[in-house]
């Protein structure tokens, strides 16, 4: 059996990696600040759907070229293999660092018990940065291996190749009290009443539009029906509704930047971090419980830490 021989870090070696994971952490969030660091954390969060929206945007940072990751192992069993870091990356500069649940060991477990279980010492899982590679950092492996498709297909917004989603749209308004209707908007292309709990999406528009404004006015709906939600401008409410439709509409391959993205304007520029924070896990938590119920089943990205 291996033995690692590796020294223990010291508590000014223990402090200056905390550092360094503190300032990528920050450098992360900072880019949303930009109508186009927005646009390309919701870019990224599409293409990472299984990935918690901090990961995504550590992705987003250290590889703005990522549109998928996984560890080492798995991209062997993909067929696929990481390529050696080049000489004009620094040493610890090719992998990309995320965070990477880890459950208590099972010793740990065992002296918790031994200890007489109480509930509230159970041990819990915490999180460590690991190390992912990109789909432009490896190469497929030589048969037999058979490496796998890397791209899924985008359909336009025009047409109706994704008809068939606002029936479970309106199945969505329906569980939240919400009279889910296709009719007249008036110039817009839908409209939310929070306080009658109705949803109308214009009648004039083409069925795939139709979806991209049904998610639109339902990301107001949930927002208005989260207790967690913290109170949004007419800007920052906007801003989430156009995101999460962009978001989930890119999830089952309906592209929607035709008439995306106007609402990614400068509101970001000066606000806090916290702020940006709080906004990008609302925009994430809303898209998640509308792709949920687009598609019931999404099958998550392989990779080896998705937390």
């Amino acid at each position: 059996m291996a033995t690692n021989h590796r020294r223990p870090l010291t508590d000014e070696e223990r402090e200056s990696r905390r550092a360094a994971q503190r300032a990528l952490v920050c450098a992360s969030i900072e880019q949303l600040r930009t109508s186009t660091g927005w646009q390309a954390y919701l870019n990224a969060r599409r293409r990472f759907p299984a990935y918690s929206w901090r990961n995504v945007l550590l992705i987003l940072h250290q590889r703005p070229t990522a549109t998928r990751v996984a560890g080492f192992r798995t991209w062997l069993d993909l067929g696929y293999c990481v390529r050696k870091r080049p000489d004009d990356v620094p040493e610890g500069g090719w992998a990309i660092r995320i965070w990477a649940r880890c459950e208590p060991s099972r010793k740990r477990i065992q002296a918790w018990r031994d200890a007489g279980a109480d509930p509230d010492e159970r041990p819990r899982a915490t999180y460590k940065l690991v190390n992912v590679f990109a789909q432009d950092q490896v190469q497929e492996l030589p048969p037999p291996a058979t490496p796998a498709p890397l791209e899924a297909p985008i359909a336009e917004i025009r047409g109706d190749s994704h008809d068939e989603l606002l029936p479970r749209l309106g199945k969505l308004s329906a569980e939240l009290g919400y009279t889910f209707t296709i009719g007249d908007a008036g110039p817009a292309d839908g409209r939310c009443n929070t306080k009658d709990k109705t949803i109308v999406v214009a009648e004039r528009l083409e069925p795939n539009a139709r979806v991209v404004a049904a998610i639109h006015e339902l990301a107001h709906a949930l927002v208005a029906e989260d207790d967690d939600a913290p109170k949004l401008t007419y800007a920052q409410g906007e801003l989430i509704a156009e995101s999460v439709a962009w978001s989930c509409c890119q999830t089952v391959g309906l592209d929607s930047s035709a008439n995306s993205i106007p609402y990614l304007t400068s509101w970001a520029e000066n606000a806090d971090l916290d702020v940006l924070e709080e906004t990008a896990a609302l925009t994430s938590r809303l898209a998640d419980r509308i792709e949920a119920a687009l598609i019931p089943a999404v099958e998550p990205e392989p990779s080896a830490a998705a937390a």
